[in-house]
């Protein structure tokens, strides 16, 4: 077929398609390119405006640290070197003080062992010059009233008769052996601080001066003679090796002992009370045969 043909048969056919009117072939373009809306643009300002506050705020904290971080470490590295002149002030102020405390601790030290040594040497010098009291003034003093133990003594109204924390031995007849105890009132430290017994039973029947001849031997710190017999102050020993003031009471008869039972010459008052151990000692006496058979 010729070419011309074949153009006019294409024109023909084309002709014959209805034709689109001018509003249905003007295709509004907000279909294929949506417009931007215009209202999100203010939102979009505000956010920008958060987010540049928001990045202020962070540098400004940061900045803040680094300053801080910065300050603490320049005061650290100071107290490393030894610190500036406050620091080393106090630095001196304390090494001062220390030496001023370890100083004192010395001197507490020697005054204690000072104090110790001065107090076993007065001690050793209050033992020395005990003696047995010839004159007791005993006005006001409670007297023992027991006619069974056949002696009467006195003691001081801060002074209390006890029974004792062991009970007193018997001899061969199972027979109480005559014991009376006294203590301090109210002194825990001091019980049964005062013992006066009966003893050597084996010795009792010798004369007054076969008994001064036996104990004669002793280390005798004072010895006096009264109306009854003869009293003789030593120290003695316990089994723990311990020191007990004695004073052995020599009669025709009988021989007594009396102990000051308070191990400890630290106690306070241990002073006093051995005096007044000494003192009740010294007002024994013995009950004559006759007032005993009238109290009988």
């Amino acid at each position: 077929m010729p070419v011309d043909n074949i153009i006019e048969n294409v024109e023909k056919e084309f002709e014959k398609k209805p034709k689109k009117s001018k509003k249905q072939a003007e295709k509004p373009m907000d279909k294929i390119f949506p417009a931007e809306s215009t209202k999100p643009a203010s939102k979009s300002k505000a956010d920008d405006n958060n987010l540049f506050n928001l990045i202020i705020a962070v540098v400004v904290i940061l900045g803040i640290i680094g300053i801080v971080f910065g300050y603490t470490k320049d005061k650290i590295s100071e107290i490393k070197k030894g610190g500036n002149d406050v620091t080393k002030s106090l630095e001196e102020q304390v090494t001062v003080l220390k030496q001023e405390l370890t100083s004192l601790k010395d001197k507490a030290d020697i005054l204690e062992k000072e104090n110790l040594s001065n107090k076993n040497v007065v001690i050793d010098l209050f033992d020395k010059s005990r003696t047995i009291p010839t004159n007791v003034n005993a006005t006001g003093w409670n007297i023992l009233d027991d006619k069974t133990l056949g002696f009467v003594v006195s003691y001081p109204t801060g002074w209390e008769k006890v029974n004792a924390v062991m009970p007193p031995a018997t001899d061969a007849k199972t027979k109480p052996v005559p014991t009376v105890v006294f203590q301090p009132i109210n002194q825990p430290d001091f019980l049964n601080a005062l013992t006066i017994t009966a003893d050597y039973a084996d010795f009792a029947k010798l004369t007054l001066k076969e008994k001064i001849e036996i104990f004669s031997d002793l280390d005798i710190i004072d010895k006096i003679t009264f109306a009854d017999g003869r009293m003789i102050y030593f120290i003695n020993l316990d089994k723990n090796n311990g020191e007990v003031p004695t004073i052995l009471i020599l009669t025709p008869d009988n021989i007594y002992r009396a102990t000051f039972n308070v191990p400890n010459k630290k106690l306070t008052g241990y002073f006093d009370y051995r005096r007044n151990f000494e003192e009740i000692v010294a007002t024994f006496g013995l009950v004559k045969a006759d007032a005993a058979a009238k109290a009988q």
